[in-house]
């Protein structure tokens, strides 16, 4: 195989990745691997040569980072954060063969990264986001993942946005802290119908949203990608168990019409946290008529987007199963169009 370009989005729970051809050629593989950095730190060059091998990278092969890795606990800065992933990152490939992303929208080598750490934190939003704009210039991107969704205002082809870093985006309305999957159910709503009633949740970390979206079949169990809150399998009878014991009860107290209806109120307030978003970036751009959706959990993006009057627009019609893994794909096509730029 010819010499390409790989696109990655390095997390801290999950490692992404994409092989494109040159010119623009859409991904000819693409990879997932759940990998929580925080328990395992150092095996993250590991699993990216691992990643490497899955989707035939060759010696010859460009690299364009991007990363949210930065955020885990196992590291007291994004600072420290950013170094560690850097480190891991030369340890797995060539040095002369990285490029990394940042949230203005340039390439730089590893070394000028270590000196732009808020630049280069949290930038796999800014690469899709951009990359997005060359195929719907006008529109609100909303990319939902495991653990977070990004609303990202395009307009004429240029980011209308107003936060650059996590802590700034959360104040804007582009960054919800909300997931198909690794959300604690607690953090989404703070009652659900229990008989005849309404009860409160127990911030006990009982359940996830994946056990929700997993119970009501939106959720494959190949998908739930990260360690369930009782070390029990990821399937719809052990979802279930988890979801009565978020009311304090277990499945002998609680029928699947229970279940059933807990999960759905917590699904609807999923939702309704991501339309609120959604019409406060309406609001600023009322020119914006379009959601471009993408992620592990486009199922509840396309549900906002036409809670919000939007109409839709699966990436994944248009770059096929790199939809997930969006970031990667990315990255790597506006590395594509970089190095062409400067040949």
């Amino acid at each position: 195989m010819s010499s390409g370009i790989l696109g990655w989005d390095i997390g801290g729970v999950n490692t992404k990745g994409a092989r494109v051809g040159a010119r623009g050629a859409l991904p000819s593989r693409t990879v997932c691997l759940p990998y929580e950095l925080q328990r395992e730190p150092s095996a993250l060059a590991s699993v990216l040569r691992a990643a490497a091998q899955q989707l035939g990278a060759t010696a010859g092969d460009h690299h364009a980072i991007t990363m949210t890795a930065e955020l885990s606990q196992a590291f007291r800065t994004k600072r420290e954060g950013v170094g560690f992933v850097l480190d891991a990152v030369e340890s797995a490939f060539p040095m002369n063969r990285l490029h990394v992303y940042t949230v203005p929208g340039t390439f730089v080598s590893p070394r000028e990264a270590r000196n732009q750490t808020f630049d280069v934190a949290a930038s796999n939003w800014a690469a899709t986001s951009r990359w997005v704009a060359r195929l719907v210039p006008t529109c609100i991107l909303i990319d939902i993942g495991s653990t977070t969704t990004d609303l990202i205002p395009i307009v004429e082809g240029r980011l209308a946005i107003q936060g650059r870093t996590d802590p700034e985006r959360l104040l804007s309305a582009e960054l919800v802290y909300t997931g198909a999957v690794r959300t604690p159910v607690e953090a989404v709503g703070r009652q659900v119908p229990l008989w005849r009633g309404v009860a409160g949740l127990a911030a006990e970390g009982f359940a996830l949203m994946g056990d929700v979206h997993l119970w009501l079949g939106r959720l494959s169990p190949e998908r739930y990608g990260c360690p369930t809150p009782d070390g029990r399998p990821a399937t719809r009878e052990y979802a279930g168990e988890r979801l009565a014991r978020a009311v304090c009860a277990d499945r002998d107290m609680l029928d699947d019409p229970a279940i059933e209806s807990i999960a759905r109120a917590l699904a609807r307030d999923q939702v309704n946290s991501i339309v609120r978003a959604l019409r406060e970036l309406r609001r600023r751009h009322p020119a914006i008529d379009t959601a471009v959706i993408t992620g592990l959990g486009d199922f509840l993006a396309a549900e906002a987007a036409e809670g919000a009057g939007l109409n839709v627009v699966y990436l994944a019609d248009r770059i096929g199963s790199g939809g997930i893994t969006a970031p990667a794909v990315a990255v790597a096509c506006l590395l594509d169009e970089h190095l062409l730029a400067d040949a």
